[in-house]
């Protein structure tokens, strides 16, 4: 008879802790999923600045690169990936 109550209140016990722990991680997949979306807004963001940054015509990269050919006195140079040849 101790036995099986003892059986019985693990049984609950073990229900209780399955069902704590499927919404636990239907909470982790929800927030899982939410990163994800921060990530690919961040690389959206990244992709963007860096296209200001280095492509099409007056990109900040080869203007400044103009500006040193002009005479800008400066101590670095930009890194060659960053110039598209013009």
């Amino acid at each position: 008879m101790w036995k099986q109550e003892r059986q019985n209140r693990n049984v609950m016990e073990i229900a209780r802790l399955s069902g704590a722990m499927y919404d636990k991680f239907v909470g982790f997949v929800a927030d899982m999923e939410n990163i994800g979306k921060h990530i690919k807004n961040g690389q959206d963001a990244y992709d963007k600045a860096l296209n200001k940054l280095s492509v099409g015509s007056g990109n900040l990269t080869n203007t400044s690169e103009k500006i040193k050919k002009l005479g800008a006195k400066t101590t670095k140079q930009i890194d060659i990936k960053y110039l598209d040849g013009e």
